[in-house]
């Protein structure tokens, strides 16, 4: 499966008001298909979530890649990828993608043994998202990225167009965003804006 460069991280509570197929749908059609969707929703339950999938799966472009979060037996029901936080078990039934949130040396460790197809590590810079958590900086992402090369890795946390090359330089393969997108008055330039920045 093709990995993407830029990842957007998806959840009905970031879209001001707008519903979410339809912001992820502009941001898709903004790079062309070149997008991973992980769908990252605590608040709907399976059968609201399947929804929301297949009428996103409907209209973007077929190059898209969706992933879920933490839901191994929806991520296989609809074929598609499915992301692990750092603390969860891998299931026994690999999914088509398998990607995995790690922090430390230790998070690291665990994605490699589950033989992740790639890895999301942060929080590289201060996000809204998670008031109080201090970042971990460029350093930090550089180290962690050395470490699980070959494995791409994907940097997150506080990811804007203007941060978003200094991530590549260090060691990334792309970014994961959430409100850079999703809180976008317009998705599709701002998915734009932020693809353009990860090719130099």
């Amino acid at each position: 499966m093709i990995l993407h460069r830029l990842m957007l991280i998806a959840d009905t509570e970031g879209t001001n008001g707008r519903p979410l197929p339809e912001v992820i749908v502009r941001a898709a059609h903004g790079v062309g298909g070149q997008l991973i969707v992980q769908f990252r929703d605590r608040q709907l339950r399976d059968a609201e979530l399947i929804r929301v999938i297949r009428a996103v799966q409907r209209r973007v472009p077929p190059s898209t890649v969706l992933t879920v979060n933490n839901r191994p037996a929806l991520a296989r029901a609809l074929e598609i990828g499915l992301h692990l936080p750092a603390s969860q078990e891998a299931p026994e039934v690999r999914p088509v993608l398998l990607g995995r949130s790690l922090h430390d040396a230790e998070e690291l460790r665990r994605a490699v043994e589950d033989r992740v197809d790639y890895g999301v590590i942060g929080t590289v810079f201060e996000t809204t998202s998670h008031p109080g958590r201090v970042a971990a900086g460029l350093d930090h992402l550089r180290d962690l990225t050395s470490q699980l090369a070959p494995i791409p890795s994907y940097a997150i946390g506080g990811i804007t167009a203007e941060r978003a090359a200094a991530t590549i330089e260090a060691g990334a393969w792309g970014v994961a965003v959430r409100s850079a997108i999703l809180s976008a008055v317009d998705p599709s330039e701002a998915a734009y804006q932020l693809h353009g920045s990860l090719l130099g």
